[in-house]
């Protein structure tokens, strides 16, 4: 169940980008957290958090899936993917990831060149992604 958290805990931060047009969402795409900060300190990620991308879809749905590699920690295999995550464009760089029916969580999300920030509210901790 503990792994499950983490896994939610990554769509909601998160969580490659698929190639977009001016038009779409910058969120759109496939991402793989890659750094987190907290107080902007680099702080070692959740274990599974780097071996999972997130996909965030233009019908504002969230999926995701594991990232199978050489060092793809056991315990990483117990991940589930919950269904009916969403995501919302709230404006000024702020989103709501969260089930479709509940008030779910804000993030600040913007670009860093090709990567994507997320942030909390207040700002305390950021999670780099990159294109997956």
């Amino acid at each position: 169940m503990k792994l499950f958290y983490v896994f939610l805990i990554g769509i909601l931060i998160l969580s490659s980008c698929s190639s977009s047009d001016d038009s779409a969402d910058i969120i759109i795409g496939k991402w793989r957290a890659i750094e987190q900060y907290e107080s902007n300190q680099l702080v070692d990620m959740p274990t599974c958090l780097p071996h999972i991308y997130t996909e965030y879809k233009a019908d504002n749905s969230v999926s995701g899936g594991k990232i199978f590699s050489n060092d793809f920690p056991e315990e990483c295999n117990l991940l589930m993917f919950d269904l009916g995550v969403v995501w919302e464009n709230l404006g000024n760089g702020n989103y709501r990831f969260g089930y479709s029916n509940e008030q779910g969580n804000i993030q600040k999300v913007y670009k860093d060149g090709l990567n994507l920030v997320f942030e909390s509210p207040n700002g305390v901790t950021k999670v780099i992604c990159e294109p997956y």
